[in-house]
C-alpha cells in the first residue's frame, strides 16, 4: 500500500431498495456519489431492487409449499433487472452484465426447483438465494456509474465480510473482516468507485449469509469502519431518524442529532431506518454517521455522533417493538434461591430464542420476559421442562405466556437527570387508558421501557409522542350540537390550531361530531374544515352509541363539549364523568336541575379528576364564574350580586330606546345567534333566572329554582307555539312596549332587565335605572356584572362586555376547552 491510500479521505454511501428501484432512481444516486470529488474514496453498498428481497421469499414459500408457480417469480425478477440493465449499461459493459444476470437466475432456478423437489428450505440454501438481489444490483449499479464517465467496479461482499454460520442474522468475525476489506479497498485507485453488495457475507469455508433484514446499513458501517473513514452517509427515503414510526404517528419529526447512543437504542426498539447492529463499528471508530433521503437530498437529515443535543424533557423519540409476548415464571419458591435467572437465560439460549427484556420483581416471586411472538411456545415449553421439578414442588406456581404485546420505550440521553421522568410516562399512559404489563429501565437511564398489550400500541406512542418528544398536550373533542355556535367553535378550533400548538403547547383533536339527526366519529380525528361534511354522512344519531364509542375509544383527555340547550344530553353528564371524560358545556340545564344532581355533577368530576367547565353558561366569553371562584377561594364574602346577565335582553332594550318595535328587535337577535335557540327562553326570564341560580349554588347556597322571582316578557297564549309562528305574533307586543320606554325615558330612566342576589333573595325583572348608572350606560349587547364583597364595598367589582354573540360564545368556549385539556391529569 503506498502512502498516498494509506492517508486518502474515505466515505461510505448506502443506498436502499427503495433508491435503487428503476433506472431513473439509480441515476439519481449516481448524481449524489458524483457530488462527492474524485480526490475522495467513494464506497458504494447497495441494497437489492425495492421489493425483490420479498419477491424472493414468496418464491421460496412458493417453492416450499409446491403450488408451481416459483417460476413465475423467476421470470419476473430476471425481467425487471434486464430491463434496468438496458437501461443503464453501454453498449460495451451491456453483454457481460446480461451474462452475469443470466448466471443468478439459472440459479435462481436451480435451487428453487431443488426446493420444490424436497419441500424444505434449509437456512443456508435461503441465505444463497435471497443474496441473489444483492448480487444483481451492485452490477447493475456500477454499470450506471461508468455509464456516466465514473470509473467503477462491482464488489461481492462475501469476498470482505467474514461471518459465523448463523444464517439469517450471522455474527460478523471483524479482525478477519477489517482486514479483508482494508486488503481489498486500500488497493483500488481514488478515482475508482467500488460498488458492494449490501446485506451479505460469507462464512469461513465461502458459505452465503446474510446481516438480517436491512442488514445493507450493517454492511456499511462495517465497510466504513475497516476503512477508517471520514463519514458514513444511509440514504434512505424518509428525512432522517424520526422522533417515532410516522405509521403511528403522522406528527412525526426527523431528529436532527443523536448520539451514538440514543441511535443503538432506537434501532434495538424499531427504528424503521436503522439496523439494530449498525451503530457499533462507527461508534467504536468514532466515524459521523448521517441519515439522508436520497428523494429529499437538501434536507439536513440526522447526524449521529458520540455528542447529542439535550431536550427539555430528555425523551427524543418513542420506539416500538411489536409482535412480542411476555412469559411470566411465578412462584415464591424462587425467592432467595441463587441461579435462577441464570437458568433462565441458559435453557433459552439453548434452543435460540432472543430475550428482548426481562423484569423481576423485588420480591423475587415473580420473572417477566418478552420474546418474539414467534418463539413464545418454543420458549414457554423450554421454561416449563427446565423448571420441571420446581412445578412439581409448587416451588414454581405456573409459567404461562401473553401473547399479542408489544415493547414501547422512550429514548433520550441521561435520562436519570431529569427526576419525575418515569411518573411522566406512566401518567400519560394512564391518562390514555393504556395498562401496562410490565416495564424495564437500563443502568445507563437511555430508555424506559413499557410492554403494553398490541391493540394498546398506537395510542401509546401517539401519547407518549405528544408527552415527550413534541412536549405538548393533546387533548380530543367530541361536540355534541354543531348549530351555530358549535360550527362556529370547529371554525375557531381550525384557525387557532397552529397558534393553540405554539403558544399554548396543545393539540386539539376533533374526533366526534353529533347532532340530533346524524352522528360522526373517527378517533384517528376529523378534519375541522369538513367536519360538517362527516357529519351529514355520519351514522344515524343515537345517544347510546356515542356514549359507547367515548367510552370504548380510551383516547387520552377526551373532553366532551355540549352546545345544545338539550335536557337529554344535559342528563348524560353523569355517565360522561364517571367515565373520565371532561366537560365543556354552555348548556345551562345540567347546573340548574334539581340541587342533588348539580352536586352530584361536582362530585364525581372531583372524585374522577377530571375537567368540568361551564363559563360560557353564564356570560358567553365574560369571566363570570372564574371571577366569583376567585373572590370565594381568596376568602373574601360576597354580599350582593347585581347585573344584567343576557346579552340578547341587552341588545332588546338597547334597540327598543333606538324607536325599532319589539318584535323587529327580537327576530333580529334570533337572526343575528344572540338569543337562545328557542328565544322564549331569554323572554321568560328562564335564561337569567338559570345563570343567577348557578352563581347562588356557585356561593354555597342550596338554592332551586322555585326560590328566584321571575317577570316574564312573553306575551300570554305562546308557549306551545312554534318558534317562526311565535316571532310573528309578538307583534302585537310592539305598542305597549314603545309605550313603556318612551315613559321611561320621559322620567330620566332606562330599562333594562336586572338580576340581583342579596344576601340570599333573589329576583330577575325588568328594573328602571337612572340613566347615570352603568347600568344604563350599556350598549348594544353588554352585559354588566357587579359583585359587592367585603373586599369591594365602596366600589363594586365589575365585570362587563358582550354577553351574547357566536364569536365571543365559541371564544369562551375554547377558552374553557384549553384549561379542561391543562386541567386533566
Amino acid at each position: 500500500m503506498d502512502s498516498a491510500s494509506a492517508h486518502r479521505t474515505t466515505q461510505v454511501f448506502k443506498f436502499g431498495g427503495t433508491s435503487v428501484s428503476t433506472a431513473d432512481r439509480i441515476r439519481h444516486v449516481v448524481d449524489l456519489v458524483r457530488c462527492v470529488g474524485a480526490e475522495v474514496q467513494r464506497v458504494v453498498v447497495v441494497s437489492a431492487l425495492n421489493g425483490v428481497t420479498d419477491q424472493l421469499l414468496e418464491a421460496i414459500e412458493e417453492a416450499r409449499r409446491r403450488g408451481g408457480r416459483h417460476h413465475m417469480a423467476v421470470d419476473s425478477v430476471r425481467k425487471r433487472h434486464l430491463d434496468t440493465a438496458r437501461s443503464l449499461a453501454l453498449g460495451a459493459d451491456l453483454p457481460p452484465l446480461e451474462a452475469l444476470l443470466e448466471r443468478l437466475w439459472k440459479d435462481l432456478a436451480n435451487r428453487l426447483e431443488g426446493i420444490y423437489l424436497l419441500g424444505e428450505c434449509t437456512g443456508r440454501t435461503r441465505d444463497a438465494i435471497v443474496s441473489l438481489g444483492e448480487r444483481a444490483s451492485a452490477p447493475i449499479v456500477t454499470a450506471a456509474f461508468r455509464a456516466s464517465g465514473e470509473e467503477a467496479g462491482a464488489v461481492d461482499a462475501r469476498e470482505l465480510i467474514r461471518t459465523d454460520a448463523h444464517f439469517g442474522e450471522a455474527t460478523v468475525d471483524f479482525e478477519v473482516s477489517t482486514r479483508r476489506i482494508s486488503e481489498a479497498l486500500r488497493q483500488w485507485p481514488t478515482s475508482l468507485i467500488a460498488v458492494v453488495t449490501g446485506y451479505i457475507a460469507s462464512t469461513k469455508d465461502g458459505q452465503t449469509t446474510t446481516l438480517g433484514r436491512s442488514g445493507s446499513d450493517y454492511t456499511a458501517t462495517i465497510v466504513g469502519r475497516a476503512l477508517r473513514a471520514e463519514k458514513v452517509v444511509i440514504w434512505t427515503d424518509v428525512d432522517g431518524v424520526l422522533s417515532a414510526d410516522p405509521r403511528d404517528v403522522p406528527e412525526a419529526f426527523p431528529l436532527a442529532r443523536l448520539s451514538y447512543t440514543e441511535a443503538a437504542e432506537m434501532a434495538y426498539f424499531g427504528a424503521r431506518v436503522l439496523h439494530p447492529r449498525t451503530i457499533r463499528p462507527v461508534q467504536e471508530a468514532q466515524i459521523p454517521l448521517f441519515i439522508k433521503n436520497s428523494f429529499n437530498p437538501t434536507a439536513a437529515g440526522t447526524l449521529i455522533t458520540s455528542h447529542s443535543y439535550k431536550v427539555a424533557l430528555r425523551v427524543k423519540a418513542i420506539s416500538t417493538i411489536r409482535s412480542v409476548a411476555v412469559i411470566m415464571i411465578e412462584g415464591g419458591g424462587m425467592m432467595g434461591v441463587p441461579g435462577i435467572t441464570v437458568r433462565v437465560f441458559g435453557s433459552l439460549a439453548q434452543c435460540d430464542v432472543n430475550v428482548l427484556m426481562i423484569a423481576q420483581a423485588s420480591s423475587e416471586q415473580n420473572i417477566c420476559l418478552m420474546v418474539r411472538d414467534a418463539d413464545a411456545d418454543k420458549a414457554a415449553a423450554v421454561l416449563k421442562k427446565e423448571f420441571a421439578m420446581e412445578l412439581a414442588r409448587r416451588d414454581v406456581n405456573k409459567i404461562f405466556t401473553v401473547p399479542s404485546c408489544a415493547v414501547v420505550s422512550a429514548v433520550g440521553d441521561h435520562m436519570r437527570l431529569h427526576p419525575g421522568l418515569a411518573g411522566r410516562m406512566f401518567a400519560t399512559l394512564g391518562r390514555s387508558r393504556v395498562n401496562v404489563l410490565s416495564i424495564a429501565q437500563g443502568a445507563a437511564e437511555t430508555n424506559i421501557s413499557a410492554v403494553v398489550r398490541d391493540d394498546d400500541v398506537r395510542r401509546a406512542v401517539r401519547a407518549l409522542h405528544e408527552a415527550f418528544p413534541l412536549a405538548r398536550l393533546r387533548a380530543h373533542v367530541c361536540l355534541i350540537g354543531p348549530g351555530r355556535v358549535g360550527a362556529k367553535l370547529i371554525t375557531l378550533m381550525g384557525e387557532q390550531h397552529d397558534n393553540l400548538l405554539d403558544s399554548v403547547r396543545l393539540n386539539l383533536h376533533l374526533v366526534g361530531v353529533a347532532n340530533s339527526i346524524r352522528m360522526a366519529w373517527n378517533a384517528d380525528g376529523i378534519p375541522t374544515g369538513t367536519a360538517l361534511q362527516a357529519l351529514s354522512s355520519g351514522r344515524p344519531a343515537s345517544m347510546d352509541w356515542l356514549v359507547q364509542q367515548l367510552g370504548a375509544s380510551r383516547l387520552e383527555r377526551l373532553i366532551v363539549v355540549d352546545t345544545t340547550a338539550s335536557a337529554d344530553v344535559a342528563a348524560r353528564y353523569p355517565d360522561f364523568l364517571e367515565m373520565g371524560l371532561g366537560i365543556v358545556t354552555a348548556n345551562k340545564l345540567a347546573n340548574t336541575r334539581e340541587l342533588p344532581f348539580y352536586q352530584r355533577l361536582k362530585s364525581i368530576a372531583y372524585r374522577r379528576e377530571v375537567a368540568y367547565r361551564y363559563e360560557t353558561t353564564i356570560g358567553a366569553g365574560l369571566p363570570v364564574l372564574s371571577t366569583l371562584r376567585d373572590l370565594i377561594r381568596s376568602g373574601d364574602t360576597v354580599h350582593k350580586i347585581e347585573g344584567t346577565f343576557s346579552g340578547t335582553l341587552a341588545y332588546v332594550f338597547n334597540s327598543l330606546e333606538e324607536g325599532i318595535p319589539f318584535s323587529q328587535v327580537v327576530r333580529r337577535a334570533h337572526a343575528l345567534g344572540y338569543t337562545e335557540p328557542d328565544p322564549r327562553d331569554d323572554l321568560s326570564g328562564e335564561d337569567v333566572a338559570r345563570k343567577l341560580l348557578l352563581l347562588a349554588r356557585e356561593m354555597g347556597c342550596a338554592t332551586e329554582r322555585g326560590d328566584i322571582a321571575v317577570e316574564s316578557l312573553m306575551p300570554p297564549g305562546l308557549e306551545s307555539a312554534s318558534i317562526e309562528e311565535f316571532l310573528d305574533k309578538i307583534a302585537m307586543m310592539d305598542g305597549e312596549w314603545a309605550v313603556t320606554v318612551e315613559g321611561a325615558l320621559r322620567d330620566g330612566k332606562r330599562l333594562r332587565y336586572m338580576a340581583l342576589f342579596d344576601q340570599g333573595a333573589l329576583s330577575v325583572g325588568v328594573r328602571p335605572i337612572d340613566v347615570a348608572s352603568p347600568f344604563a350606560q350599556l350598549s348594544g349587547r353588554d352585559n354588566i356584572i357587579a359583585f359587592h364583597t367585603d373586599r369591594y364595598s365602596d366600589t363594586p367589582l365589575i365585570v362587563q362586555g358582550p354577553g351574547a354573540g357566536l364569536e365571543v360564545t365559541a371564544a369562551g368556549l375554547l377558552a374553557d376547552l384549553i384549561k379542561a385539556a391543562e386541567l386533566m391529569p
